[in-house]
């Protein structure tokens, strides 16, 4: 079968864009060069906030990952599922624990994690098959990522090591990888270890050069000390950030999974609010959402322009 019109394609996926978005002709004009732009190009979007935690906002990112599906956006997504791991332990009587605001975690614990976040896993799976794609869930058991033990006194809690990207590259072009942030260990005889969603999805963005890494949460972005949006930052801007205290608190270590992104392959980071339109939004509008990340030279550059 020979291959379709890509013009037709594009023209086709623009219309579906304004029937789902309600977009306004100037804001079609405006997608349509980013459908160019992104076809063929890998995005990871780290799900978080109100979106993992109400699942009546699903439904809507599915679509939005389908709909960069369509047009050759090839989207991993990867998730944890702290509040919902929370609700499990407190039903079987399990009180956490944290120790500088890391969830310690017993084999017990790690175990229930797996199930959980599996459970979440399937439920972003039936979705995705809903709308007549494939989905691969990668899990602790799936080796796509190995981590080490992160602290002793935090129990089976893991850094990420590596990526087997070979498992990413090797996917059918109909099917949609989940990633739960518990993963495998680097050792043979490891059982796993439970690891921040962020640093997964920022561990597999630089290992496969994503286009995007997008850390999806409950708030808008990196705010200034008048409780602006930041709508850009660049590597040294964010460090300045930081040694002011203007970023402070659990900004730091999302802000710093971007910046070791970016130094490691990822072209452009985003933090971003979960809702019904962040994350098409984000990549296919001008004005975007949230707090993009960049490196110093792409700054210089604009400036030269």
């Amino acid at each position: 079968m020979p291959n379709p019109n890509p013009n037709l394609t594009l023209l086709k996926t623009a219309r579906e864009l304004t029937e789902a978005h309600n977009f306004s002709e100037p804001g079609l004009r405006e997608a349509i060069p980013y459908i160019k732009a992104f076809s063929g190009k890998q995005i990871v979007l780290k799900i978080g906030g109100s979106v993992l935690n109400d699942h009546s906002l699903l439904p809507y990112l599915i679509d939005d990952v389908i709909f960069m599906k369509k047009i050759g956006v090839n989207v991993i997504l990867v998730h944890g599922g702290s509040r919902q791991l929370n609700k499990d332990m407190e039903e079987k009587g399990l009180e956490p624990e944290y120790v500088d605001g890391l969830r310690v975690t017993s084999k017990e614990i790690l175990d229930l994690a797996a199930q959980t976040f599996y459970d979440i896993s399937k439920k972003i799976k039936d979705e995705i098959e809903d709308r007549e794609y494939k989905c691969l869930i990668f899990d602790r058991n799936s080796g796509l990522v190995k981590s080490k033990l992160n602290n002793l006194n935090l129990g089976y809690v893991g850094v990420p090591e590596e990526v087997d990207v070979e498992k990413i590259n090797t996917l059918s072009s109909d099917v949609i990888p989940v990633v739960s942030s518990v993963t495998s260990g680097v050792e043979a005889d490891d059982i796993g270890f439970n690891v921040n969603a962020d640093n997964v999805a920022g561990i597999i963005s630089s290992s496969i050069n994503a286009e995007k890494l997008i850390l999806m949460t409950n708030v808008d972005g990196v705010m200034d000390n008048n409780n602006s949006l930041l709508s850009s930052l660049t590597v040294t801007e964010v460090e300045e950030l930081i040694n002011n205290g203007s970023i402070s608190d659990g900004m730091i270590p999302k802000v710093r999974t971007c910046l070791s992104a970016l130094r490691h392959g990822t072209k452009k980071c985003h933090i971003i609010k979960g809702n019904e339109t962040s994350f098409i939004s984000e990549i296919l509008t001008d004005q975007g959402v949230g707090t993009e990340f960049v490196p110093d030279e792409s700054k210089i550059r604009e400036k030269a322009i």
